[in-house]
């Protein structure tokens, strides 16, 4: 052995120590203070790397430097003014003080190591919080005043002008994706030390009448009715089942709804039990996991008897089935879709105690949308809309969805059921063999007339020869 291998006081393994202490401290740090907002990972990334990153908005730290978002900055700057005005010159300083109270509890809540200083943090909390609760509260004025959309021309914000809905989109789009985001209780914060007492309505249902018109999958819910968001939060500490963002309270906005029937535990569907109050992964973390059972394409299924159908609900997770009926909720397909399911996806998957319903339902519709063909039939059923310019654009969207994903389900967890029951029902061959002949005769009104007509014939054939038969061996007297 070498003096350096036996001298403990080597410059390498000093360092050693130092970062291997380093690291438990962090260890317990992060232990203490889980983090809830983080970057999304290369294996999903890769197959769309633009549907995670803003295009015209910047929330929080991770994409503060891009320059695209840069004329963004100046609207938010704007919107403080705003904000300060509307609640009758509200101090700055007072929104400064408030923000210092969560500064640090919000800086531990990101995984990586936010590249800013202290007090960049603190301007970046001020602005982002700021804009956002402005921003609903804008959404909301002009809810109730449509004619402010003029006005808003002549205050150069070009969010809510009248004509520039593709912008408001946009940023509607840019505030729901999983690295874009700034802890709830950050703007629950300043929400309810400065805006509570400006309007009736809870900030949680604020921000899902903000995304109701803008995305058609939320757009026929409710309101939210089960978050803790919704009551008057005091301490600035999170409960235990507050929204962590606002993309995660969107995702819980279809987890919690209320759209469910009394027989919800026996019925079929992605969406998990609510009513019990259990974790939304159903206990599956002690449970063995398997591969997702696949489903056939909705041809396939359509060959084999299965009916397609519009499922008159506002949850785009609630799937039914039920003697050869599959009921799907509405969905419009259009620009944004691809990046909000990918989104919801993406948090399911970087924070999996939140379940997989989503990524449940876009791996659904990945095996039954495989070809144009299948689009056509849901787009008949009325269970789809889009206008993307293609069918083949469609399948191709749901098919490169979850690739690369390693997507597990219990035995006993909703999405294996829902598939248990569609393949018992597929793989039995009388339900085959009656949809080939309702297929093939009974498709329309001549195919009925010559199948009844053939009938007839074959009977009064068998009927004539029995009768002759019958005149053989009892012959008149």
């Amino acid at each position: 052995m070498s003096s350096e291998e036996g001298n403990d006081q080597s410059p390498w393994m000093v360092d050693l120590r130092k970062k291997y202490n380093s690291s438990e401290t962090q260890a317990e740090e992060v232990h203490a203070s889980l983090p809830t907002i983080v970057r999304v990972p290369h294996i999903i990334r890769r197959t769309n790397d633009q549907a995670y990153d803003p295009h015209m908005l910047s929330i929080g730290p991770y994409h503060r430097p891009n320059h695209r978002v840069a004329a963004m900055e100046k609207q938010k700057w704007k919107y403080l003014r705003h904000f300060c005005a509307r609640n009758s010159g509200l101090d700055l300083d007072d929104i400064l003080r408030k923000v210092q109270e969560v500064k640090e509890t919000a800086r531990s809540r990101y995984l990586e190591e936010i590249p800013v200083g202290d007090e960049e943090f603190g301007e970046l909390l001020v602005l982002d919080g700021c804009f956002i609760v402005e921003l609903f509260l804008k959404a909301q004025d002009r809810k109730r005043h449509p004619s402010l959309g003029e006005k808003s021309l002549h205050e150069n914000d070009l969010i809510f002008a009248s004509s520039s809905e593709w912008i408001l989109r946009s940023v509607a789009r840019d505030l729901l994706l999983v690295e874009n985001q700034l802890p709830f209780f950050v703007i629950h914060h300043i929400f309810n030390s400065f805006a509570n007492s400006l309007t009736s309505v809870s900030l949680a249902d604020l921000a899902v009448e903000f995304f109701k018109p803008l995305y058609h999958t939320i757009g026929k819910m409710e309101s939210s009715r089960n978050l803790d968001a919704n009551q008057k939060i005091k301490s600035v500490h999170l409960e235990e089942h507050s929204p962590l963002h606002l993309l995660h309270l969107i995702h819980s906005h279809f987890i919690e709804s209320s759209d469910t029937p009394t027989n919800f535990d026996s019925s079929l569907s992605i969406l998990p039990l609510v009513k019990e109050k259990q974790p939304f992964n159903d206990n599956l973390s002690h449970q063995a996991l398997m591969p997702l059972q696949t489903v056939p394409s909705a041809k396939r299924l359509q060959e084999a008897g299965i009916r397609f159908q519009r499922r008159q609900t506002g949850n785009l997770l609630d799937i039914r089935f039920e003697e050869g009926l599959l009921e799907i909720p509405h969905l419009v397909v259009d620009h944004y879709t691809n990046t909000f399911l990918r989104n919801l996806i993406a948090f399911e998957q970087v924070n999996p105690a939140y379940g997989k319903c989503f990524t449940f339902y876009a791996t659904f519709m990945d095996f039954i949308v495989n070809t144009a063909q299948d689009v056509e039939i849901l787009l008949q059923s009325g269970i789809m809309d889009h206008g993307l310019g293609s069918d083949k654009n469609i399948a191709s969207m749901f098919n490169m969805m979850c690739k690369g994903l390693t997507v597990e389900s219990a035995g006993n967890d909703r999405y294996h059921k829902l598939t248990t029951e569609i393949m018992e029902y597929f793989k039995t061959p009388w339900n085959m063999w009656r949809a080939k002949l309702n297929r093939d005769y009974f498709s329309n009104p001549w195919a009925i007339i010559s199948f009844s007509a053939g009938v007839l014939a074959i009977w009064l054939t068998l009927l004539n020869t029995f009768y002759n038969v019958y005149r053989y061996y009892h012959p008149s007297p």
